[in-house]
């Protein structure tokens, strides 16, 4: 018998859809390839010059995504070396003064343009009183703090230190012994001599040697204005109340101001500079007596000639000499016929002088 063997169909039916796969796969992929190819064919004139600057930027942008991590690293210790330059701020705070108490209730009383009452530690020496107050300064000689303003109690400008006060207390609306009138909403620490009662014009020319001093200050009363002219010159014009205070801030500064009106400023100004003459007349010294009579320097020896002794009297003059004996010889009348006799008589010789000696005993 012949026994015929046929393969198995299972394995040929596994094998058939692997290969039917394998076909089909390809017939599914090379249409989408040859579509796409086509599409890139296509659109290749058109897309592919501007794919590549497409591409540049997104570089850019992840390299500059990439940037900011190694500039982040650095700025961790930035904050090291700012802690050297805080220090000498520190040091520089530590020597500033601290604003007391009582300072600071001023400086608050100057922002709100109030007045204050101040109350002294020695009352028996200073009363309280009724302060305007302007400035706020710290001087650098004395090392503390001085509030200048409009005192009330003296209607003048007085400075005051600070530490030598016990309180300061703020006073409320105009407060008392307030010059007036003045108007409506004028600032209580500006009443005095500046706003209060009648108004003065002043308008004074201001020479070239003050005019930067006078502009760096601050203004001394209200509306005050300075306007520069010719020669370095400026005009000066303002508005005060007090025609003391207005004399006073006038004559600092000698004659490096004109001063053009009003008139009884001037007035005011030729009254006192009297008053300075006469009282420099009447204080000046008198007059330095004459000097005395200086013997006249003797004249210098001549060569082999001594020099007169200190204490040798000086000796007079040959005419003085004969003079002097002249006068002192007796006057005698003149006869003739005695002169004649003496002329006369014959001259005896000389007698000998004869010398003895004697022995000691």
């Amino acid at each position: 018998m012949a026994v015929t063997k046929t393969p198995r169909k299972k394995p040929a039916s596994a094998a058939a859809p692997a290969d039917e796969a394998k076909p089909a796969a390809k017939t599914k992929a090379t249409p989408a390839k040859k579509a796409a190819a086509k599409k890139t064919e296509a659109a290749e004139p058109e897309t592919v010059k501007p794919m590549k600057p497409a591409k540049a930027p997104a570089k850019a942008k992840a390299a500059k995504a990439v940037e900011p991590a190694p500039v982040a690293a650095p700025a961790l210790p930035e904050p090291a070396p700012a802690a050297p330059v805080a220090a000498p701020a520190a040091k520089v705070a530590a020597g500033t003064p601290a604003l007391s108490p009582l300072a600071q209730t001023i400086l608050e009383a100057i922002c709100e343009g109030r007045a204050v009452e101040f109350i002294f530690a020695d009352a028996d020496a200073n009363a309280p009183r009724t302060f305007e107050p302007r400035h706020l300064t710290f001087d650098a000689l004395s090392q503390a703090w001085y509030v200048w303003g409009w005192d009330r109690r003296y209607n003048a400008e007085r400075h005051h230190r600070v530490d030598l006060l016990a309180e300061v207390n703020a006073v409320e609306g105009a407060g008392r012994a307030a010059q007036g009138p003045y108007p409506e909403g004028t600032p209580a620490n500006q009443i005095g001599g500046w706003l209060g009662g009648e108004p003065i014009a002043v308008k004074a020319t201001l020479l070239k040697q003050w005019v930067f001093a006078v502009k760096q200050a601050p203004p001394a009363f209200p509306n005050f204005k300075i306007e520069e002219q010719g020669d370095g010159q400026a005009l000066v014009s303002f508005t005060a109340t007090d025609l003391r205070a207005i004399a006073r801030w006038t004559m600092q500064f000698g004659d490096g101001i004109q001063v053009l009106e009003p008139a009884r400023l001037v007035d005011r100004i030729k009254q006192v500079g009297a008053v300075w003459a006469g009282r420099e007349r009447a204080v000046a010294p008198p007059p330095l007596p004459r000097a005395a009579h200086r013997p006249e320097p003797t004249p210098e020896p001549r060569r082999g000639e001594s020099r007169p002794h200190a204490d040798a009297k000086p000796e007079p003059r040959p005419e003085s000499r004969s003079e002097s004996r002249a006068e002192s010889r007796p006057h005698r009348e003149h006869r003739p016929d005695r002169d004649r006799d003496r002329d006369e008589a014959p001259k005896g010789k000389a007698g000998k002088v004869e010398v003895i000696r004697f022995d000691r005993l």
